[in-house]
């Protein structure tokens, strides 16, 4: 049974970061600009202040994923997750979007948020187009290129999903 817990341990992220797929990994390191680090990546994501969230399938105690969302600045939030490999698999890729879209309805619901953001490579969109027509879905869209965005001065895509109240 797929489960989603609001109280994530440090060995989920840690978890996650183990198995994390290569493509992913390779995003983060085009955004820290280091070397994709196991402990780094499972630490820094799980202090990171703000809701967050891990999706597990409990009876296979298999990680889906981790994620969560950071402040920027007042009712402004950049959401992020790590995913396991399972997450993207045909048992779970449905569950794993659906409660991806009720989590970025709760930040709107709960009047924490009025804008939320995600970035991501360039580089990575043009290899799997399907990112973007999940961020669709997801109610982002499209702002544009964000020029040497990344560390090593690699273009980035901003994506956003405003409230209703705020367009």
């Amino acid at each position: 049974m797929i489960q989603v817990f609001n109280d994530p341990l440090l060995l989920d992220f840690i978890r996650v970061a183990i198995s994390l797929p290569e493509d992913e990994r390779a995003q983060i390191e085009a955004f820290v600009g280091q070397k994709y680090d196991i402990d780094s990546v499972a630490i820094g994501n799980y202090q990171v202040p703000g809701p967050k969230y891990v999706i597990k399938d409990v009876d296979k105690d298999v990680i889906l994923a981790v994620g969560g969302f950071k402040q920027q600045r007042p009712g402004v939030w950049r959401d992020y997750m790590l995913t396991g490999p399972a997450a993207w698999e045909k048992e779970y890729w449905f569950q794993t979007t659906r409660i991806c879209r009720r989590a970025l309805d709760i930040m709107f619901q709960s009047k924490q948020a009025h804008r939320l953001e995600c970035i991501t490579p360039l580089a990575r969109l043009k290899a799997r187009p399907e990112i973007e027509r999940w961020y669709r879905y997801l109610g982002y869209q499209r702002e544009g290129i964000r020029h040497g965005y990344c560390a090593n001065g690699a273009d980035a895509v901003a994506f956003a999903r405003v409230s209703h109240g705020h367009r």
